[in-house]
């Protein structure tokens, strides 16, 4: 049984993509699997087939126009193959298309979860924020820092639009929590209308019944570039800005009440 478990979600983004894979690929922790879910595009492309490597499963992730319409594409992916069976680990994570993981990634949380005596059941870390430039190089204008607890279980720091999905680690076992505390198996809001923050509410729910142990190591880049989702995009510190405002702005929405909260 592998000690890591990835989804790595592709849209049509072949470099980007690349580079995702292949800090994945250079992970100083080996033990590993990763289930690639491909809109499609690159795969008919036959874009993955320099992939051998073994622990790497490369799928379709079979949407169509009418889900597309209907569905935020990222969930409805994540959660299929969360319920799918095919993912064995017991720690999970996952990436897209356009972000990084930093080379001791896995290894941060696998030892972190293993020195603690497997009992943190959900963790973050701490991270950078880049801006692709036009030239390709990465300008880095931010991180967060994983500085105190996180979730309401503990009473410690908010996690939605203030920690990113990247800078978190959740057992499986906390998976299987979620199922009973929720009754649910969509761990992520398919919902459009939350679409832009369906990984903080998921990191809520989960800090809503256990603690989320922070690990103030920086263990990944997330990127902002002309095709990321959600995200306003402009070089430089303009997009900084941008990206800053639009956070505040939602984040003041959840606290006045007007944001959309999944009911749990």
């Amino acid at each position: 049984m592998p000690g890591i478990s990835l989804i790595i979600l592709s849209h049509n983004k072949p470099t980007y993509v690349k580079e995702a894979v292949q800090s994945v690929l250079s992970q100083t922790y080996t033990d590993w699997e990763v289930v690639l879910v491909d809109s499609g595009v690159l795969l008919k492309q036959g874009f993955f087939d320099y992939l051998k490597d073994p622990r790497i499963t490369v799928i379709a992730s079979e949407e169509t126009p009418e889900i597309v319409k209907t569905k935020t594409i990222s969930c409805w992916c994540l959660n299929r193959v969360l319920n799918s069976g095919r993912l064995k680990g017991e720690l999970f994570m996952y990436l897209c298309d356009d972000d990084l993981l930093y080379p001791a990634a896995f290894t941060t949380f696998w030892d972190y979860y293993t020195a603690n005596g497997r009992e943190p059941q959900a963790m973050y870390a701490s991270q950078d924020i880049g801006i692709v430039q036009p030239d390709g190089r990465t300008q880095i204008v931010g991180e967060r820092i994983a500085d105190r607890p996180a979730g309401k279980f503990c009473k410690g720091r908010k996690l939605d639009c203030q920690v990113d999905y990247l800078q978190f680690c959740v057992t499986f076992k906390a998976l299987a929590k979620f199922r009973e505390v929720y009754g649910t198996t969509d761990y992520h809001s398919e919902d459009p209308a939350v679409g832009y923050h369906a990984d903080g509410l998921f990191m809520e729910d989960i800090g809503a019944f256990t603690k989320i142990h922070p690990i103030n190591t920086k263990v990944s880049l997330n990127r902002r570039t002309p095709d990321s989702a959600f995200t306003a995009y402009a070089s430089g510190r303009l997009g900084w800005f941008l990206i800053r405002a639009q956070g505040k702005w939602r984040a003041l929405l959840q606290m006045l009440g007007l944001g959309t909260k999944r009911g749990s």
